[in-house]
């Protein structure tokens, strides 16, 4: 006589290992960024990443290459990029921050003579891009006020002040200008 008996038997790949990015990265909205391609040891089926990268940002899931261009300011965040085969997964933790466009073309009208004593015509200043922002230095003569959201200067000179060179800057994610 016999007797029979059924073995199920699975070989899978040796899990992927060693994946790894360049990090940590920033890049700045509206710019194309170079490719981020991983490096891994091992046969890798699939890539997936958590949690979605800023808008702009595209996310290959065949060769785990993180590409575009980013169309949002995003802070400084982890993405975890995991690749799997049939044998297990491996994961890296890839940071990425995009700062906005540094602002530029900062000017104001120029030069301006005040008289002491009289409510001068408030100085806007005229910038390209987007300002978080603004700084002057030195300080403005006394009754001249200064406004870090908007640049504006304003108010009535109450000393006399002889001429001198005031430095506003203009600041964001990305940069500044003066």
């Amino acid at each position: 006589g016999n007797t029979s008996f059924d073995v199920l038997i699975t070989v899978n790949e040796i899990a992927p290992s060693a994946l790894s990015y360049n990090s940590p990265n920033v890049f700045i909205k509206g710019t194309t960024i170079a490719s981020l391609l991983p490096s891994v040891s091992g046969t890798v089926i699939s890539y997936s990443i958590t949690p979605s990268l800023p808008l702009g940002l595209n996310f290959n899931t065949a060769t785990g290459e993180i590409f575009g261009t980013p169309t949002v300011v995003s802070s400084t965040a982890t993405y975890t990029v995991t690749a799997n085969n049939s044998g297990g997964n491996t994961s890296f933790d890839v940071s990425i921050t995009v700062n906005d466009i540094a602002p530029s073309a900062l000017s104001y009208s120029s030069p301006n003579v005040f008289i002491k004593g009289t409510t001068i015509v408030n100085l806007l200043p005229s910038v390209s891009g987007t300002v978080i922002s603004y700084s002057i230095a030195p300080s403005l003569p006394l009754g001249l006020n200064f406004n870090t959201a908007t640049g504006e200067i304003s108010g009535t000179p109450n000393v006399i002040a002889s001429t001198a060179t005031y430095t506003v800057t203009a600041n964001n994610s990305g940069g500044s200008t003066s």
